[in-house]
């Protein structure tokens, strides 16, 4: 299944102007009342902006993350995903694990070994004698109505014992689990826990390969194949009790096993990957999940009686999507895209024309994509419910998840325009030097330097939801997180002089200011000025710390300090009507102020008034303009992005 925030000193002032001046918001889309058309493009791909990675039911595992890292016990973490539900006890049955991820539901041969420390392997089937085996590797084949198992003593040796079995069921054992693997001289298998037990399937000459072990040891196979051991404690705690509930209550119960190995019901990877030799080359249990499993042994959900069934996914994209259950509910989800490394609740993709194509009855040509409906919640109009290609062939109508996500991570997405381009310069001239594409439509638009190498970089936000990229190149980010509400406005600086641009976000005349690029409560609250103050921001005494300027007209009201109370200096610069930007035009370490009139760019090298220094024309009068240290020389310059 499966990573934050940017400025450069004296960029805020710019990042106020993006956000003040030209009123860029963020909303989500409204539920589509009307049908959504879109012919195929010339380039053959649709660019596409999408939410979550999964079905969206239940526990958003993303969200986990998020809710432990704002410190939620995994108590309340499973409260939240699963409304109405209380915690009980259930005890440690065997469950009966069809192995259909190595391709034995069904196989017409098994091989299997004993693991690392053990020396026998034990044959036993309903009304027989048990056989005692010694090491080796044995080849399970059937035949007719009997199974045919060959022992070989070494890897690659000849057959030195051959033993038949009658009947449906053979089940195999060690002192510690067995070794499987698909074919005959394969260089490694999966060591499980417990017992595999092969079981007649309903194609002659075939069987299906069962792992029967019990709950618990279970669960140390699933959790780290459900959620990185590397996560919060907490947040596996809540994946631990919700994979424990969820296998209990799937229902899948089948003639020779209860539940599966894959997505289609839990991942399952057992205990550890083994060589042929008996090294131990993957093992896939962690003692972190092991934990988290055994400080919740025996805890499930339970809803009117019985276990719940706690479905989950990777991510909600932010809203959870209604269930079967009462307790599997749609709403909004405050966690889900505030965890530390989630690339998956916000994604980009391209979609083929070629595989939407694939759609039309009868091999046609795609006409038009439509989509017709969505389930109206969160970001984007919501899910997409139904969707119809119209072909030369003519139309056919969608209505599966998996139809409607055509191959990527949810079928919760959308078309969207190409995406804006950046044109940055490093010098006072009049011809960008850098020059990329990045960003979707709606996107606020934001710069710093979120790493503290020197180099102002970008940063996109939707809603609350931060992505930082450190490198002025298009692509993914390399960090998101979130961090206060979708309608703040947000202000960038280096607030503790560390040397690293972090966020702070305005409510009023109040300013929560956060010193680190991640997620979580405001390190200091501070008021200043008015509520309906123009801020900027910028180290206007040189002394490393990014502070705060209100201005009123063409009055700019100057603090060197991250605190309330009165200006410690007065400037007027301009007129009322100008666009100000705030920067380090000169490297000398001391940010002051320009201003711009249509693409004409006034700069001021002190904190006083008169004539200005530096005038400068740049870009169109209708871009957006932002101030940025583009190549680490320590001195501020423009740059403006145009939207597509």
């Amino acid at each position: 299944m499966p990573v934050s925030v940017f400025i450069t000193r004296g960029v805020s002032g710019l990042l106020v102007f993006a956000l003040t001046i030209t009123g860029l918001v963020t909303v989500g889309a409204p539920a589509s009342a009307a049908e959504e058309r879109y012919a195929p493009p010339a380039s053959g791909v649709w660019e596409v902006d999408g939410r979550g990675w999964g079905h969206g039911i239940g526990l958003s595992q993303w969200g986990a993350k998020g809710a432990a890292e704002q410190s939620r016990t995994y108590r309340e973490i499973l409260d939240f995903y699963y409304p109405g539900t209380t915690m009980g006890p259930t005890s440690n049955p065997v469950l009966r694990v069809g192995l259909s991820a190595p391709g034995l539901i069904p196989t017409a041969s098994v091989e299997v070994w004993n693991p690392p420390g053990q020396n026998l392997l034990f044959l036993e089937s309903p009304g027989a004698r048990r056989d005692d085996l010694g090491a080796g590797w044995l080849t399970v084949k059937r035949s007719d109505s009997e199974y045919v198992v060959e022992r070989r003593r070494t890897f690659d040796g000849p057959v030195v014992e051959t033993v038949t079995r009658a009947g449906n069921q053979l089940t195999i054992t060690s002192g510690d689990g067995v070794v499987v693997a698909k074919g005959r001289r394969a260089a490694e298998g999966t060591w499980y826990r417990g017992a595999i037990r092969l079981a007649a399937s309903t194609t002659a000459g075939t069987f299906d390969v069962v792992n029967d072990v019990r709950l618990e040891d279970y669960l140390r196979g699933v959790v780290p194949r459900e959620s990185p051991a590397s996560w919060p404690i907490e947040a596996l705690k809540a994946q631990a009790v919700a994979a424990r509930s969820y296998v209990l209550a799937e229902g899948r119960r089948g003639h020779n096993f209860d539940t599966c190995d894959t997505t289609a019901c839990q991942v399952y990877g057992g205990r550890a990957t083994v060589a042929w030799d008996g090294r131990v080359t993957w093992a896939k249990e962690s003692s972190r999940t092991s934990r988290a499993i055994g400080e919740t042994a025996g805890e499930v959900r339970m809803y009117g009686g019985a276990v719940a069934f706690t479905q989950f996914s990777s991510t909600n994209g932010g809203y959870s999507r209604q269930g079967s259950k009462p307790y599997l509910v749609a709403r909004p989800d405050p966690y889900t895209g505030t965890a530390t490394g989630d690339t998956r609740t916000r994604w980009t993709d391209t979609l083929a024309v070629s595989t939407v194509q694939a759609k039309c009855p009868s091999g046609g040509r795609l006409l038009n994509l439509v989509i017709v409906r969505r389930d109206g919640n969160g970001e984007l109009g919501g899910r997409i419910t139904e969707a119809r290609v119209e072909c030369t062939t003519g139309s056919r109508t969608l209505t599966s998840t998996g139809d409607l996500a055509f191959g990527m991570f949810s079928h919760w997405w959308r078309p969207v325009d190409q995406p804006g381009t950046f044109y940055l310069n490093d010098t006072w001239s009049g011809t960008a030097n850098i020059e990329f594409r990045h960003g979707m439509p709606a996107d606020e638009v934001y710069v710093g330097d979120w790493d503290g190498d020197g180099i102002d970089t970008v940063a996109l936000r939707r809603g609350h939801i931060f992505s930082v990229r450190n490198s002025n190149t298009p692509g993914p980010a390399d960090t998101t997180f979130g961090y206060g509400r979708p309608g703040d406005t947000v202000l960038v600086g280096d607030w503790d002089g560390d040397g690293t641009d972090t966020l702070a976000v305005r409510r009023g005349s109040f300013y929560h200011i956060k010193n680190s690029v991640s997620a979580g409560e405001a390190d200091l609250i501070v008021p200043y000025g008015r509520a309906g103050d123009e801020v900027l921001v910028g180290d206007w005494d040189g002394d490393g710390d990014d502070t705060l300027t209100v201005r009123r007209g063409n009055a700019y009201y100057v603090k060197n300090t991250i605190a309330g109370g009165e200006a410690d200096q007065v400037v007027h610069y301009g007129r009322s009507g100008d666009v100000t930007l705030a920067g380090d035009w000169d490297g000398d370490g001391n940010d002051t102020f320009a201003v711009r009139r249509g693409h004409i760019y006034h700069v001021k090298n002190t904190m006083s008034g008169g004539e200005a220094d530096i005038v400068q024309p740049y870009g169109r009068p209708s871009d957006e303009v932002y101030v940025g240290d583009w190549n680490g020389d320590r001195r501020d310059t423009l740059g403006v992005y145009r939207r597509a």
